[in-house]
């Protein structure tokens, strides 16, 4: 039996560079595809589906008196759950600041798209957006960073509440590491959520002492637990770097019990409450 003829290597090695460029076009188109898609992003607003109305007669109620409709009408309104809308009544401009977050919430905002790396995309809107009373311990999400069309998104820690504003840990990108930030990071993405645990206030406060003595300086790493362990604190990244910390307590904050711990396992996390939604559909939330 005649053995068929060997390629020449010059033809061989044409072969092979075709289809490795092949394959990076592939992935060039896929990706910038994937970009375009994510492009299409916008804020969500509730203008779509209501009208906004004036609040001032149900945040006058007495405690005693506001039922589950005035919330769930609230939340409608504001993106303030039950646990929001008590945060703004303990304090004594709540009223004013619940009236300042239904403004944003029902104004139409442009998304800005900033392309800062292959296929990764920066989202952002005009302004930054008021954001209820914190306390410490909340975990704070959003949908800021996509990657390939994925809408990764970014997390920290309130380590320090001051009213509206506050300490955030945080690990925020490739080259850095963690550090304290503030709410600002997060209120001019198209759509961010603020999130309490549902444990008890000392458990909070041994987190957060947990974290500003332990979780500082540590170098950021975007795969953290999904080529590494999760349960090791060598490197980091922003979801791995708050899930851990509530972890050191038993508390553990992943949604779904995967290796990646994402922003978005927190918002869909059983162990979490809402506080606050903003630029999400209230009713899906980040599904």
């Amino acid at each position: 039996m005649k053995k068929g003829k060997k390629l020449p290597k010059n033809i061989m090695c044409v072969a092979i560079c075709a289809l490795i460029i092949g394959i990076l076009t592939l992935i060039c188109a896929s990706g910038q595809i994937a970009y375009e898609v994510a492009e299409t992003f916008e804020c969500w607003h509730p203008g779509y589906e209501m009208q906004k109305v004036e609040l001032l007669r149900i945040m006058a109620k007495p405690d005693s008196e506001l039922t589950d409709e005035d919330y769930s009408f609230l939340y409608s309104q504001t993106g303030l759950t039950k646990l929001g809308i008590e945060r703004a009544r303990k304090n004594k401009w709540g009223i004013d600041r619940v009236s300042e977050i239904q403004d944003d919430y029902f104004e139409k905002h442009t998304v800005e798209h900033k392309k800062f790396a292959p296929y990764i995309c920066f989202c952002q809107i005009e302004k930054h957006i008021s954001n209820i009373y914190l306390e410490e311990g909340d975990v704070i999400v959003d949908a800021s960073t996509q990657l390939i069309g994925w809408r990764m998104g970014h997390s920290g820690l309130v380590t320090r509440a001051y009213g509206v504003t506050g300490d955030i840990l945080q690990a925020a990108a490739i080259g850095t590491v963690s550090a304290i930030g503030d709410i600002d990071t997060f209120t001019n993405s198209p759509a961010f959520m603020i999130l309490s645990p549902k444990v008890d206030k000392e458990i909070k406060q041994q987190v957060v002492k947990y974290a500003k003595e332990n979780l500082l300086g540590i170098s950021y790493d975007p795969f953290r637990g999904l080529f590494s362990s999760k349960n090791k604190i060598t490197t980091t990244q922003c979801a791995h770097l708050v899930w851990y910390a509530y972890n050191q307590f038993g508390v553990d904050i992943d949604g779904n019990g995967g290796g990646l711990v994402t922003p978005q396992d927190f918002a869909n996390s059983p162990k979490m409450e809402v506080v606050q939604v903003f630029g999400f559909n209230p009713k899906e939330l980040w599904k």
